[in-house]
C-alpha cells in the first residue's frame, strides 16, 4: 500500500489497516488517530509528530522508524517490534505496551505516565529524562539501559530486572522495587524515599549520596558500605533495624 492510499482510505472513514506493509513512507504529522494496525510491518517510516491517539499496533514490527513527538496517548502496542526506533519526546501516557520490545531504543524525554510495560524488553534503551510516572513495568527487562533524572515516582518496578542500569540522579519516590535485580546499578544521587526495596539484590550498586529515607529494604541484598554517603532517615534496614533520623548514622556490619 502506499502512503497516497492510506491516507485517502483513511480520510473516508476506514480504520481497519491490518497486515498492512510500508517502507521507507513519509507519515510524519499525519493524524491516524484510532486506526487498526494489528500485525503491520512499518520499516524506515518517518512518523515524526504523527497523531496515533488510541491507534492499534499490536504484534506489529515497527523497526528502525522515527517516531518523535508522536502522540500515541492509549495506543496498543503489545508485542510490538520498535527495536532501533527513535522515539524522543513521544507521548505514550495510558499506552498499553506488554511485552513490547524495546532494545536499545531512543525513548529520551518520553512520557510513559500510567503506561503498561509488563514484562517488556528495554534492554539497553536510552530514557533519560523520561517521564514514568505510575507506569507499570512488573518484571520488565531494563538491564544497561539508561534513566538518567527519570521520574519513576509511584512507578511499580517489582520482579523487574535492572542490572547495570543507570538511574542517577532519577527520582523513585514511592516505587515498587521489591525483588528488582539492581545488581551494578547506578544509583547515586537518585531519590528512593518511601520506596519498597524488600528482597532487592543491589550487589555492587552504586549507592552515592542517594535519598533511602523511609524506604524499605527489609531482606535486601546491600553492602552496607556502599550506604555511607547515602540519606538513611528511618529507612528499614535489610536485617529489619530502622535507622532513626539523626545528623550522623552510624552503620554497622
Amino acid at each position: 500500500m502506499q502512503v497516497a492510499e492510506l491516507l485517502e482510505r483513511y480520510a473516508a472513514g476506514e480504520r481497519n489497516f491490518s497486515e498492512v506493509e510500508l517502507s521507507n513512507a513519509d507519515l510524519s504529522q499525519q493524524n491516524l488517530s484510532g486506526a487498526t494496525f494489528i500485525k503491520a510491518k512499518f520499516s524506515h517510516m518517518n512518523l515524526e509528530g504523527a497523531y496515533l491517539f488510541g491507534a492499534n499496533f499490536k504484534h506489529s514490527y515497527i523497526e528502525n522508524t522515527n517516531l518523535a513527538g508522536a502522540q500515541l496517548c492509549g495506543a496498543n502496542l503489545w508485542g510490538v517490534n520498535v527495536q532501533g526506533s527513535v522515539l524522543t519526546e513521544a507521548n505514550l501516557s495510558d499506552a498499553y505496551l506488554r511485552g513490547t520490545y524495546l532494545l536499545k531504543a531512543d525513548l529520551e524525554r518520553v512520557c510513559l505516565q500510567r503506561a503498561n510495560l509488563q514484562r517488556s524488553y528495554l534492554w539497553g534503551a536510552t530514557l533519560n529524562s523520561a517521564d514514568l510516572r505510575d507506569a507499570n513495568l512488573t518484571g520488565a527487562n531494563l538491564d544497561s539501559a539508561t534513566l538518567m533524572f527519570a521520574d519513576l515516582s509511584e512507578a511499580n518496578c517489582q520482579d523487574s530486572s535492572m542490572k547495570g542500569t543507570n538511574l542517577s540522579g532519577a527520582c523513585l519516590i514511592g516505587a515498587c522495587l521489591d525483588r528488582v535485580n539492581l545488581s551494578h546499578a547506578n544509583l547515586s544521587m537518585a531519590d528512593l524515599s518511601e520506596a519498597g526495596l524488600k528482597f532487592a539484590q543491589l550487589t555492587d550498586a552504586i549507592m552515592e549520596q542517594a535519598n533511602l529515607s523511609s524506604s524499605n529494604l527489609a531482606d535486601a541484598q546491600v553492602q552496607l558500605e556502599r550506604l555511607q554517603t547515602a540519606k538513611l532517615s528511618r529507612t528499614i534496614f535489610p536485617d529489619r533495624r530502622i535507622v532513626n533520623p539523626s545528623p550522623t548514622v552510624s552503620i554497622k556490619r
